[in-house]
Formats: C-alpha cells, structure tokens, sequence
C-alpha cells in the first residue's frame, strides 16, 4: 500500500447534475486531486481514451450513456480496465445492485453521499491496484431474482468489493436514519406539546361560544350583560390574534437562530441588515402590512447559506468562480426553505429577490424594473452598505462614506432611486448607526 500523491492524481467525474457535479468538484479539489468532469456517460469514455484518470466517479442515470453502460464499456477495455469505477446513484433497488455487479463496478455509494465516507473509498481504491483479468475468462453466474432470469458477469474479488461497499454505505445510511428519527421525535414531541396547546384554546373558545349562544336565546333582555360577554370575547380574540403572531414571528426568529449558531458571522449581518432596511421603510412611509414583512424577511434573508460550506463563506482570501457561483445559490435555497410556509407577506419572493437589480443584472432570474418586489429592493441597498461597511473575512471595513458612494453612484441603474435617498437621508441627517459587529 503506498502514498497518494493526490496532485498528480487525476479522479473523472460523470454526472449530469450541474449542482451535484459542482458539489463534487468542490470537495475532491479541496482534497488537491486533479478533476475532470463530463455531463454524460460517452463524453466520459470519450475523455476516458484521450486522458486515463486514476479513478471513476460515475452517476447511474445519465443521458447518451448511462453510469452502468460507462462502467461496463471502461471494464471491456484493456487500456482502461484497471481504474477503479465508483457508482454514485440515488437507486437503492436489488435490481439495480446486480445491474452494477454485472458492470464490474468497484464500489456502490448512495445518495446523499456522506463526504468522509466517500473519501475514504476514494482513498482505499486508489492504494488497491485492480489487475484485471481478460474479459473473455471472467466467470458468468446465472441466477433468478424476482421471477426474472439474470446473467452476471463480474469476477468474484469485485463482485465481493462492490457488495461489501453496499453494506458499509447500508451500515451509515442507517446509523444517519436512526439519528434522523431521534431528531424527528424530539420535534414530534414539541409538536404535539403545541397542538396540545392550540387545542385546548380552541376548546376554551368553543365553550365560551356555546356559552353566549346559551345566553343569547335564555337572556334576550339582558343587553348589558350581551355586551360586557362580547367584549369579553373580543379581548381573548385579540389575544389569540396576538399570541399567533408572536408564535410566526417565533418561527422565524428560530431560523435566524439557527443560522446564528452554524454562522453567527451571517446571522449578525442580517441582524444589521434588518435595521438600516426597517429605518428606510420608515422614512419612505411604506404600509404597516409592507414593514412587517420587510422585517420578517430581513431576519432571514441569508438563510439559504446554511447550504453553503463554512469553510467557503469565512474564506479569508479571494474565492474562486466555482465557489462564487456555489454561494450564488443561496438565495434560491432561501426560497425553497420558505416558499410552503404560510406567511402573511410574501417573505419568499423577497428573499428570492433581495439580489435582483433594478437594470436586470442581478440573480438569480434577471428580474428588472416593477417586476421586483419593493420591499426586496430595500433590502437590496441596505445589504450593500451593511456589508461594504463592515468587517468581512476577505478584506477590512470599506466605511459608511465608502458605502454611501457606492449606492449613490448606482441609483437609478443598479439600485431604486426613492430607496437610495431615503437611505442616504436616514444615514447623514437622522443619524443611523449599526450596532457594533
């Protein structure tokens, strides 16, 4: 067994996902190995034949040429037999394992993948040399499954490898479950402790509803006493109005929260964010229904960076396109976290928007104009001076002039012009601070 020299090491990838193809990339380059990548099973081969890697990381379903038929081509050639073949795939069906024991792959990982894990098969084939028989002398083994009649031709040393790779990822996929569940019954538990209380409230409430219904029809002439039950009534409604909202306002506060504890560098930011974005809502004189969703939404507007890795957000150098475009996506990740959940403002489509520009050359849909929401591009401003005026782990605080300049020099263009002077007004004559980092 010897060292890998993971520089000159050169690891293929053949995955039609953008997303997932990237994802990849990212933590096989983190590791130094050299990457190729290609979107499908025959530009694979293709680069297969022109540049030999030292090992395979293959998806199953592709278009042109499926993961098994690339393993399958890789294994019959005599030039390429010897390279370790990785099936990755989100199949869990038996049909689907002996598909890839008759393709002579070497290992069976999973979706989603756990990245130790899949280095450490990484690792262990690229110090385990494969020699490889001739194809015409690997034993066939003629079975059925199912009723259906299968013919597997694989030697027994891969058809050992692959099936003891499917127990180890079947080992971790349940251990992930089992904390899964226990995770799942905590929330359960709190849930149900919720409901709990939601119903008794409606209990109390239907009680009380009976209760004037009762008096309405045996106290007809009681007016007095119609009132004082009606007002009675109203002040428990508005309570109940009150304590819903608080209870929303709770959820969101527990995303935030969230976030605070993986990112407390992001969490902080939206904190600052959310204040200079209220103090320009305010000088605009925009709707109460307007500013409780700006509110809400500036809480979490970076929420969608809890799918990005930490060590690229606090990446204390410049980053590189690959990672740039990674956290490019956090926004609608944002949106997918949101977008079922039942607010009364539109907290979705403003975090979606909050990095759109008013000429369309934002993201992540290019919107311009109108199609914008407004409280979306007072969020936009307030997040540029936040964050060229603060601290951040590439580069030191620009300052508040800095900042200023910047969103001045691009009103009308790049940022909406009523936003950018009440932004400006609330800073030089009001006086608007951020709370210190």
């Amino acid at each position: 067994m010897s060292v890998i020299n993971k520089a000159e090491t050169k690891i293929l990838i053949a995955e039609d996902s953008p997303t997932q193809s990237l994802k990849l990339q990212i933590l096989l380059e983190e590791q130094k190995y050299q990457v190729m990548a290609a979107s499908n099973g025959k530009e694979a081969l293709e680069m297969c034949q022109a540049d030999p890697p030292n090992l395979i990381i293959t998806d199953i379903e592709m278009p042109e040429m499926s993961g098994y038929e690339f393993c399958e081509a890789v294994k019959n050639d005599p030039e390429l037999m010897h390279i370790p073949v990785l099936l990755l795939t989100s199949l869990s069906d038996p049909v689907d394992v002996i598909r890839g024991v008759s393709a002579r792959g070497d290992c069976y990982v999973t979706k989603p993948y756990n990245g130790y894990f899949l280095s450490s098969k990484i690792e262990h084939h690229l110090m385990t040399p494969i020699i490889g028989p001739d194809p015409d002398a690997i034993p066939s083994l003629d079975f059925t499954f199912k009723g259906k009649d299968y013919s597997v031709k694989s030697t027994p040393g891969q058809m050992l490898g692959l099936l003891l790779s499917i127990y180890e990822d079947s080992v971790l996929r349940n251990y992930e479950l089992t904390q899964t569940e226990e995770a799942l019954e905590e929330i359960t538990q709190k849930l149900e402790k919720k409901v709990s209380a939601q119903e008794e409230a409606e209990k109390q409430l239907k009680e009380l509803n009976d209760s004037l219904e009762a008096k309405v029809v045996e106290r007809t002439v009681a007016l007095e006493m119609e009132i004082l039950e009606h007002k009675a009534t109203t002040g428990k409604l508005r309570s109940n109005l009150k304590m819903l909202r608080k209870a929303m306002e709770g959820t969101i506060t527990a995303m935030a929260n969230t976030l605070d504890i993986r990112d407390p560098y992001t969490a902080d930011h939206q904190r600052r964010v959310v204040k200079l974005a209220v103090a320009i809502g305010e000088e605009m004189d925009i709707s109460k229904g307007k500013m409780d969703g700006l509110r809400m939404a500036g809480v979490i507007h970076d929420i969608g960076k809890i799918a990005i890795p930490l060590a690229i957000l606090n990446k204390p150098g410049k980053i590189t396109d690959t990672e740039f475009t990674l956290i490019k996506t956090h926004s609608e990740v944002g949106y997918d976290i949101l977008k079922k959940v039942e607010f009364p403002w539109p907290i979705a489509d403003i975090v979606v928007q909050h990095h759109e520009r008013l000429d369309g050359s934002g993201y992540p849909k290019g919107l311009s104009g109108d199609e914008i929401l407004l409280e979306a591009k007072i969020l936009a401003v307030a997040d540029v001076v936040e964050a060229m005026s603060s601290h951040r782990p590439y580069r030191p605080a620009l300052g508040m002039e800095k900042a200023l300049e910047e969103v001045i020099t691009k009103k009308g263009t790049i940022f909406d012009p009523a936003v950018v002077d009440a932004c400006v007004k609330v800073i030089k004559r009001k006086g608007f601070t951020f709370p210190e980092q």
